[in-house]
């Protein structure tokens, strides 16, 4: 890798940007936080003392005045798409946003192919493909050993109560956020199309029950994908008082799987007829190794940093039009539930409120 560091600006000063900043600081011989925006000038300047870094209230009076190649995009995920526009539009600066990269498919086709017009590098955060678990199904999944699939099935038992929603204004909504499905249940729905690849339809039925949000905290879906295999999902945050478990099974002729873990960062089984010492095929990818800034942001983000320096992309990464399959899933999931009709791919989305303001 390159030894010149990344120089880096970020926008948004929350929760997503506080994992980057701790990454960012052990990556410090490879990448500089030039500087931060945050709408709130207090917050904005904390951060920035913390990367030894200049603050902003405005994002485009940083990216005026700083020399930047990078621009880390760590706002609600409805705006995602404005900003996102004007960073690669206006600015002409690579992109790493938080998951999902929008939340309509229109918006995140327009980045993608304003990303491709100016030759700017587009990298959107799935960190739990970088999981050891995962790439080691994956690999079984691609060489076959578990046989024609038949099943792909993700849940998630978690807790949100209403002070989590409460805590900012935007949690909850249909125009910055989404419920269940679209925040925490990207990453599933993300990690049902990795492994088992494009879907044909989709229907759901879904519900808003123990929080006072406008989007759903429980959505219940059936896939059926192009290969033939059919999926599920159940997507919940109303898991009572705390979070409960998640999981990702997946059934073949030859051979199943779980992906445990509350992040698919553990492989609590894994049996393929004709392989008996199991124990060796997965040695070393039986989970996530212990690290103090969680292994699979800390592996992604330092992946991301390789990318923009070097073009040189790890299979895990999600670049450019690879964020939009499964952006595409959840909104048929979505657009299913309101009008309780089985979507087919592709289809254009007409009920489904998320991302609409």
């Amino acid at each position: 890798m390159s030894t010149a560091k990344l120089k880096i600006a970020i926008i948004g000063c929350g929760k997503a940007a506080e994992r980057h900043k701790k990454i960012y600081q052990a990556l410090k011989d490879e990448v500089e936080v030039v500087c931060v925006s945050d709408l709130e000038e207090e917050k904005a300047q904390k951060f920035a003392e913390a990367l030894s870094a200049k603050s902003y209230t405005d994002y485009k009076e940083m990216l005026t005045k700083e020399d930047v190649e990078v621009v880390d995009l760590c706002l609600p995920s409805g705006l995602h798409a404005e900003v996102g526009e004007i960073i690669l539009k206006d600015f002409k600066r690579h992109l790493l946003v938080e998951k999902p990269l929008a939340l309509t498919l229109k918006e995140a086709k327009n980045l993608v192919i304003l990303a491709q017009k100016y030759q700017l590098k587009l990298v959107t955060v799935f960190q739990n493909r970088a999981n050891p678990p995962v790439i080691k199904l994956k690999e079984a999944l691609s060489q076959n050993l578990l046989g024609n699939p038949i099943l792909f099935s993700a849940k998630f038992y978690w807790s949100r109560d209403q002070k989590y929603y409460n805590s900012a204004s935007w949690r909850g909504t249909w125009a910055l956020d989404g419920g269940a499905l679209a925040q925490q249940g990207c990453h599933f729905v993300d990690m049902l199309y990795y492994l088992g690849g494009p879907v044909e339809s989709v229907f759901a039925k879904m519900g808003t029950y123990l929080a006072n949000i406008e989007a759903e905290d429980l959505l219940v879906g059936i896939l059926k994908f192009k290969n033939g295999a059919l999926g599920t999902i159940e997507a919940t945050t109303c898991s009572r008082p705390k979070d409960l478990k998640a999981e990702l099974v997946v059934l073949g002729e030859k051979g199943s799987a779980i992906l445990g873990g509350f992040a698919m960062n553990k492989l609590d089984y894994l049996a393929i007829e004709g392989i008996e010492n199991i124990n060796e095929f997965i040695s070393g990818f039986e989970k996530n190794p212990d690290h103090p800034l969680g292994y699979s942001h800390y592996t992604y983000l330092r992946s991301a940093i390789k990318y923009f320096k070097t073009s040189e992309k790890d299979p895990w990464l999600v670049v450019g039009e690879e964020a939009i399959p499964s952006l595409e899933i959840i909104i048929g999931l979505y657009e299913s539930a309101e009008t309780g009709k089985e979507i087919k791919f592709p289809f254009k989305p007409k009920a489904c409120r998320l991302g609409k303001r």
